[in-house]
């Protein structure tokens, strides 16, 4: 028996197999796009997490030293033992690349008045602005 042909349309579409050249390109310019957007994405939730971390550790530092301030005695030498001190780290230490700046400064003694400000001020590892944390120690 003879094989019967439907239109010639239907045998062209049972002989095509594949992707054309024109789908193949539209198929990668598409995977391309997305993949290129997913990248934007990664380094922008990277740089994001690393603006985070040294944030948090410039408040740490700048924290360590104000605990450390109050917790000092006597009282009436603290200006002159951490006014305009300046540290920094270096080397494998978790703050390095930091650097740390106190102020104090001693408002009194009077009759109604008797306090001291402290100001610390750390920068480094690209922090803009600044890291700055004050406080106020009354006589004690």
């Amino acid at each position: 028996m003879g094989r019967i042909l439907l239109d010639k349309d239907d045998a062209m579409m049972r002989a095509r197999r594949g992707f054309s050249l024109a789908e193949v390109i539209v198929a990668m310019t598409i995977l391309t796009t997305s993949l290129l957007g997913f990248a934007a994405i990664a380094q922008k939730f990277t740089r994001a997490n690393s603006d985070v971390l040294s944030r948090t550790l410039g408040s740490e530092i700048a924290t360590t030293r104000i605990e450390q301030i109050k917790a000092a005695r006597p009282y009436t030498t603290l200006v002159t033992t951490y006014h305009n001190v300046n540290e920094s780290w270096s080397g494998t230490h978790a703050w390095s690349g930091f650097s740390r700046h106190t102020l104090v400064t001693r408002t009194g003694p009077t009759a109604t008045a008797d306090y001291v400000t402290v100001t610390v001020i750390v920068s480094g590892r690209a922090l803009n602005p600044v890291i700055r944390r004050t406080t106020s120690i009354a006589a004690f």
